[in-house]
Formats: C-alpha cells, structure tokens, sequence
C-alpha cells in the first residue's frame, strides 16, 4: 500500500536483556516475525501447493516477496500446532454419546507416502514407502464428511475412528456401517471402534476385481459375462452360489498361487463369507462400495503429500496430515480464533 517502508531501529543493550529494542515492542512487532493473517495465509497456500509455489502465491496476492524458507516453516509451524491438538481430542472418549440414532457410514484405508530420514540438506538420503492410515465417517444421506489420519499404530487408528464417527453425528443407538477392503486391521478396528453397533461389508468392486481376474479361468469364452452373473448373484444374497462356483473351478495344487486367480478368488470371499451382505445394504441404501474414502485419500492425503517427486520427512509428513484433516473437516476457521 505504501511502497517499500525502511526504518532505523537503535538498539539498546542491558546487563538483563542482551537486546533491547524499544521501537519494535512499541509499534508491537519483532524481529523476523509476521502478522498473523499473513501465517495464516502462508500456512494456507502451504497446504495445497509446494512451499515454493505458495511463496509465489504470497507475491501474486500481497505483493511483496517473501523467503521460501519462510513459508516451509509458517506452514509446519502451524501443522504441529494442529497436531499437538488433535492428540489432545482424540485422548478423550468417544463412546460418551449423545441419544439418538442416526445411522453413520465409516470407511477406513491405507495409502503410502514416500518417506525420508533426517539427514544433510544437500545429501542424498534413501528414500522408503511407509502407510498413513485414513478413517472417514458421514451421517447416512450427508455430503458433510469427517476425516482423521495417522502414521501410528492400527489402533490409534481405531480410536481416531470412533472420534469422526461421533463428530459425523453417530448417537447411543447409532448402527455404525463400515465399508473397507477386507484387510484384516480394517476389520478389527471397526470391532473394536463401534462393537455390536458396527456392522462390516467388504468393498464391492474390490470383491469384483477378484472375480474378473477368475473369469477368464472360469469362463474363457465369456469371462465379462460370467463376472456379471458372479456380481448379480452377490447383490441379490446367492452368495453360496459364486463360492461354490468358484471351488468348482478351482487350479490344480502344484500350480503357483500368483497363477491361480480362482483360488485367489476364493479364498477371499470364503475367508469373508459374513462381509458380503450387499443386499442388505442396498435394501437400506447404503453404499456397497468405499468410494469415501478412496475419495478421502486424493483431495486429503495424496492431494499435498505425493506431490510429483516429493519426499517427507516422517514428522513432517505426520502434521501436515493433520493440517489438512482439520481444513477437510471444515475447522479452518475455528483454528485461527483461538
């Protein structure tokens, strides 16, 4: 607004302070510091876009240059701030629930972020893929979604859960509706995060990437066909049908399993025979397939975190998760008034 501002700050020393400086502790400003909308802003830009990108948003929207240094470290500050209390939320209990009975869908999937250990800023380190765990909850028939994620331990997972459920709306006499891709943690979680409320039904259109894969051993002269027969009979509770089908088809023992997808097939679904309720679901309109949080996974996780050629520190890569968990469940703004 007013070009380019220059002052001459006299400095004083004192036996108690190693640097007095009058001027600044009189207009309120210090040294090296920014306002608090501006690290809102930077923290803003820094969430969506590579540091380096957000510092040329800063000069595109304010007009004035600022260090790209800078911007890496208002956005980190303020995702660790974000961390710091998330942990305190999630330490508290989420089965203390409201009456009611709002039926809550909740998905929960893993998906893997290039990860690399502290080291020499110009050294090359070695890189590694390690999982962050993503939990979604909604209220039956809203858009509102709820999101929480963790590099930690399956159940801190779990516990974070149960915290987007009762956030999504879930009551004392909520069922709970979980759809996941039958991974055997996804499953305990659900158990342990919702009990005798959760329900558990395994991912539609995963069960049918199984079942493609079979037909073409199944039937080779009509393999979409017989995929689509294996998929009505599914939604329509024959489900005995599409596992006896299988074991009818089933490779010999000596051949390799990765060259057997009718065995692979059924051992997934007879493994999971109590988690292909489909008709039931759809009776009740709900979803048969976890399109949530594979959804979840693009705009919240990999929408920031595996950007092209991108790697993380772990700690690093653990709060800006958190950071855009919180601006995902529409706290963005709560945030920054406190």
């Amino acid at each position: 607004m007013f070009g380019l501002v220059e002052v001459n700050e006299r400095i004083w020393r004192t036996q108690e302070v190693s640097y007095h400086r009058p001027f600044s502790k009189r207009i309120g400003v210090s040294y090296h510091s920014v306002s608090k909308k501006l690290s809102r802003a930077m923290a803003d830009f820094g969430a969506d876009e590579s540091f380096a990108k957000a510092a040329g948003k800063i000069r595109e929207h304010y007009g004035f240059e600022i260090n790209v240094s800078a911007v890496r470290l208002a956005t980190l500050e303020c995702a660790q701030a974000i961390e710091a209390q998330h942990k305190m939320e999630y330490a508290k209990d989420y089965r203390a629930l409201p009456p009611g009975s709002e039926t809550i869908v909740a998905e929960a999937d893993g998906s893997m972020v290039c990860i690399v250990h502290p080291g020499l800023r110009k050294a090359k380190k070695p890189r590694q893929w390690e999982e962050i765990r993503l939990a979604v909850a909604q209220k039956q028939g809203s858009a509102e979604t709820f999101y929480a994620a963790s590099f930690d331990s399956v159940s801190e997972l779990g516990t974070r859960w149960g915290h987007v459920a009762k956030q999504a709306g879930r009551c004392l006499n909520s069922p709970v509706h979980c759809v996941g891709d039958g991974a055997n943690w996804i499953v305990k979680q659900s158990e342990e995060a919702f009990g005798d409320s959760g329900s558990f039904l395994c991912d539609f259109f995963h069960v049918s990437e199984y079942l493609a894969n079979a037909s073409h051993s199944c039937r080779p002269e009509k393999p979409a066909s017989w995929r689509r027969t294996q998929q009505k009979r599914l939604k329509t509770a024959n489900n005995k049908k599409v596992i006896k089908e299988l074991e009818q088809k089933l490779e010999p023992q000596d051949i390799p399993d990765e060259e057997a997808p009718v065995r692979r097939a059924f051992r997934y679904l007879n493994n999971r025979s109590s988690q292909l309720n489909y008709k039931e679901a759809l009776d009740k309109n709900l979803p048969i397939g976890s399109g949530i949080v594979e959804s979840g996974h693009k705009h919240v996780i990999q929408g920031r975190l595996k950007l092209a050629g991108s790697a993380w520190l772990k700690e690093n890569a653990s709060a800006m998760s958190q950071l855009r968990v919180l601006r995902s469940n529409g706290r963005w703004d709560s945030f920054w008034k406190n």
